[in-house]
């Protein structure tokens, strides 16, 4: 059975916002883990196992192209010099992964700007330091 945060669906509720420039936070955000995720795919690659903090879909919607964004972990299993995505739930011949402080942050990109569920914003805004919000409903 396919974990929900698999989907590459955009959000089902109706309060949304827009974050102004608020790609370049979560960047920042991911550049603090970079790091220690590196040494934990150093750590389990002799296991066959990769591990990716985003997933990344994306769709083409009247000649635009839109990127849905999903903070979590994503595992990947190298089989043959390719990767095969293997699930969100950490296979158990694995250590514990290093925490992601965006796990479970859903949005969809437009520029450097994102949009998301208000009651997304609510959870995260602290990753949002000083940005511009408006209310896009």
């Amino acid at each position: 059975m396919r974990d929900e945060m698999e989907k590459p669906n955009e959000p089902l509720s109706s309060c949304k916002v827009r974050i102004i420039n608020g790609y370049e936070d979560i960047v920042s955000e991911l550049n603090k883990i970079k790091e220690v995720i590196y040494v934990y795919n150093s750590e389990i690659s002799n296991k066959g196992y990769y591990l990716k903090p985003v997933h990344k879909v994306y769709k083409l919607k009247n000649r635009n192209k839109i990127i849905y964004e999903y903070y979590g972990r994503y595992w990947w299993k190298k089989l043959d010099k390719k990767l095969i995505y293997s699930g969100v739930v950490k296979p158990k011949i694995l250590p514990s992964p290093p925490e992601n402080p965006i796990e479970g942050l859903s949005i969809i990109r437009e520029g450097n700007d994102i949009v998301i569920d208000c009651n997304v914003y609510e959870k995260f805004k602290w990753v949002f330091k000083n940005k511009k919000i408006e209310r896009t409903w």
